[in-house]
This record gives C-alpha cells, sequence and structure tokens, in this order.
C-alpha cells in the first residue's frame, strides 16, 4: 500500500510540476521586412498646373513623398521627381521605362496604346472629371506589387490637399484579378 501511495504521491508530484512548466510561446507571426527601394523615380503631367505650383512640386515632394511612404513601411533611399510636357508625354516615360512611376489624368491613361502599356496600379476620382491615374513601368517589379499600391496610396492621400499635383481625389490601389 505505501508502494501505491508512493508513486501516487510522485504522479501528483510530476502532474503538478508539468502544470507549472512554462507554456510553449504560441507561433508568433514573423515581422515583415519593410519593402526597400534603392530609388523611386516619378514623374507628374503639367495638367494645368503654375510655373510656381510646378516648382514648389519638384522641389519638396522627393521628401515629402520619402516621409509619408516611410510612414507606411516603405524604405525608399532617393526619390526624384520630374515634370512631363504634357500627359502623353509622362504615359510615355513611364510605358518606356525612362520614370518608374508616373502620375497623369486618368484620361491620358485611357488614351495610351495598347502594346506594353504601363501598369495602372491607383486611381482617383473614379471616372470624374479631373479623375488621375498612377502607373508604374511595365517592368515595375516590386512596384506592380499590391502592397506597394496599397502604401503608395496611403501616402499620397496623407499629403494630398497639400499639393494639386496630384488632382483633388482620393487615391485607391487597382484591385487586380
Amino acid at each position: 500500500m505505501k508502494r501505491g501511495l508512493g508513486y501516487l504521491w510522485v504522479l501528483t508530484l510530476v502532474l503538478a510540476l508539468a502544470a507549472c512548466a512554462p507554456a510553449e510561446p504560441p507561433d508568433q507571426p514573423e515581422e515583415e521586412e519593410p519593402l526597400r527601394l534603392e530609388s523611386l523615380s516619378v514623374e507628374l503631367s503639367r495638367a494645368g498646373l503654375s510655373e510656381e505650383e510646378l516648382a514648389r512640386t519638384v522641389r519638396e515632394l522627393p521628401g515629402t513623398l520619402q516621409e509619408a511612404l516611410a510612414a507606411q513601411e516603405v524604405e525608399v533611399e532617393t526619390v526624384t521627381v520630374s515634370v512631363g510636357s504634357s500627359p502623353a508625354a509622362t504615359a510615355q516615360a513611364v510605358r518606356e521605362g525612362g520614370v518608374d512611376l508616373a502620375f497623369f489624368p486618368a484620361e491620358a491613361f485611357a488614351a495610351l496604346e495598347q502594346e506594353d502599356p504601363p501598369r495602372l496600379i491607383l486611381t482617383a476620382g473614379d471616372g470624374e472629371e479631373g479623375a488621375m491615374a498612377a502607373a508604374v513601368r511595365p517592368d515595375g517589379g516590386t512596384l506592380e506589387d499590391g502592397d506597394f499600391a496599397v502604401a503608395l496610396a496611403a501616402a499620397v492621400n496623407s499629403f494630398l490637399s497639400e499639393n494639386p499635383a496630384f488632382g483633388p481625389y482620393e487615391y485607391a490601389p487597382v484591385e487586380t484579378g
């Protein structure tokens, strides 16, 4: 009987220790690394902006966009901004890969030739007057990723009211699929 009680006591002790042992931590989701780009070249269309508005945009947008993207966990080492002479020129620059990303009137995007067009990633205005589009070069790689489009829309929308170069409407990623 003593032996049976001894086994029972040892079993109770083992169970008590097992209950007190730290549980294995639940699987922690791995933190995603921020998206990192060495450079991002952006071209805007003149689209009725004054010389003063364009000069201010070219001067201020690189830092503003870099900071806004960083807030969305997209790190860009260098941002450059240029202005196309017309919406068609801006569309051509992005289509041919001379720039990574272009913002221009949606009607200019719609008028592009269908052969190797730039990839539309954002829209603003949903067919309204002044609707805008953002597109990346056809071989945009990381820039074609939906996560980049979401981050870019949030970044641009964060300073939209401060810069008329982007039009009056909030940007939204283009749904694919």
